[in-house]
């Protein structure tokens, strides 16, 4: 018989069992005793066995626990990774991710091992939620927090295939927000002319302010005298977990005894009202000063003189916080007043309101890099999807450079 080529050393070593079958076996370092460990493969045939080694020592270079990593399922690292996360994300930003973990995630693929996903199971996901009728945004948030869980689980040690980290997300649809026309949004702004709210709406269509943004307005960020405005923090709802180490028998967390807030380490955060809070914005870009128009000068001046005892410029009559829904739900009394809705009869979203201002602006021919800085956007890109120009928008403006061209008709 030719001599075997000995394996380099490091790799183990192959040898043949009386039953015809090939046992491998590879030196796996120390365990907690200090103890050497070492690993075996039985395969079929030598070669099997080699390549099974192979990929036994390449887990081990990178620090993966061989004793139970193939094992490992879905649901149980999407359990183990939430109470990870709940530490390092913003509140709003875990509960998107808890969300599509709980309701989509697991359901689809808890059953399966880590190390048995294949990049159509991450298109299971995908279609699961798109048979679901949820919105393409919502199923590509969800693919990204999936994506966001399986790296990390590839940095704990556990096995998860390349070509599953490499999946791509979902095709993107056609964006269902649309702008407000000039006429309808002029329609509101009369509606609103009674309304002590007058003015938070015409921040939102003529400065294309978030709804946060405006909830969490300062009279501390209103600059009369410099005709400013510093949109700098943000009004959300912090969410509450149990203090208690689970011992109180309470279901919520908000129940708990010994509540407190589940933000993650070194959070800023100023409380205003129970769990209602100021918070930075979610980027930089998000920190911005923003002139103000005379109407906005005057509008605010007036409602200083008038306001309640609160720190919010659109704070209820009595001073207590205007919640999201609150705000919400009279903005869609304000398009019944005004008699606006879309085309297919569905209220426009308080979102809407800052394509609106964005596009009104760009149609204006405000440099981009401006739209930036009064919208808050953090890049170039993220303004290229307001540009969906009214038709009658783009005519005036047009008109306008023929008139400059004098191209009289």
């Amino acid at each position: 018989m030719a001599n075997r080529r000995r394996r380099q050393w490091g790799t183990g070593s192959v040898t043949q069992r009386p039953d015809g079958r090939w046992f491998g076996r590879i030196d796996a370092g120390f365990n907690a005793k200090g103890e050497r460990v070492r690993k075996g493969v039985v395969r079929k045939t030598e070669a099997e066995c080699k390549r099974a080694l192979t990929d036994l020592a390449r887990k081990i270079d990178r620090g993966m626990d061989i004793s139970q990593n193939s094992r490992v399922s879905v649901k149980s690292w999407a359990e183990q990774w939430l109470t990870l996360r709940e530490d390092r994300v913003r509140p709003s930003s875990f509960n998107a991710d808890r969300s599509a973990v709980t309701k989509w995630i697991i359901p689809t693929l808890g059953r399966k091992t880590l190390a048995g996903l294949t990049p159509a199971d991450v298109r299971r996901v995908h279609k699961a939620m798109q048979s679901a009728g949820r919105a393409d945004s919502s199923v590509t948030r969800a693919h990204a927090t999936m994506m966001t869980m399986l790296k990390d689980a590839y940095l704990e040690g556990h096995e998860v295939s390349r070509r599953v980290l490499d999946a791509p997300p979902p095709g993107m649809g056609e964006s269902e927000r649309v702008d407000i026309p000039v006429e309808d949004a002029v329609k509101l702004i009369h509606a609103a002319a009674d309304s002590p709210m007058r003015s938070r709406w015409v921040a939102a269509l003529m400065q294309g302010m978030r709804q946060a943004e405006c909830l969490g307005l300062t009279w501390d960020a209103v600059d009369l005298d410099a005709g400013t405005m510093e949109v700098s923090t943000q009004l959300k709802a912090i969410p509450y977990r149990h203090g208690c180490g689970g011992t109180c028998g309470r279901r919520f967390g908000g129940d708990c005894p010994e509540r407190e807030f589940r933000v993650p380490r070194g959070y800023k955060m100023t409380q205003v009202q129970d769990r209602w809070h100021l918070v930075p914005p979610k980027t930089r870009a998000g920190v911005r000063v923003i002139p103000m128009t005379p109407w906005m000068h005057a509008a605010l001046k007036e409602r200083e003189l008038t306001a309640p005892d609160s720190i919010l410029v659109w704070a209820n009559d009595d001073g207590s916080v205007r919640d999201e829904k609150q705000d919400a739900a009279e903005w869609k009394e304000l398009q019944d007043a005004a008699g606006v809705r879309k085309p297919g009869g569905e209220y426009y979203t308080l979102h809407e309101c800052r394509h609106t201002a964005a596009t009104i602006l760009l149609v204006l021919g405000v440099d981009p890099l401006v739209v930036i800085r009064i919208l808050g956007h953090s890049s170039i890109l993220s303004t290229q999807r307001y540009q969906h120009v009214d038709m009658e928008l783009m005519r005036k403006a047009l008109e306008g450079v023929a008139g400059a061209l004098r191209l009289d008709a």
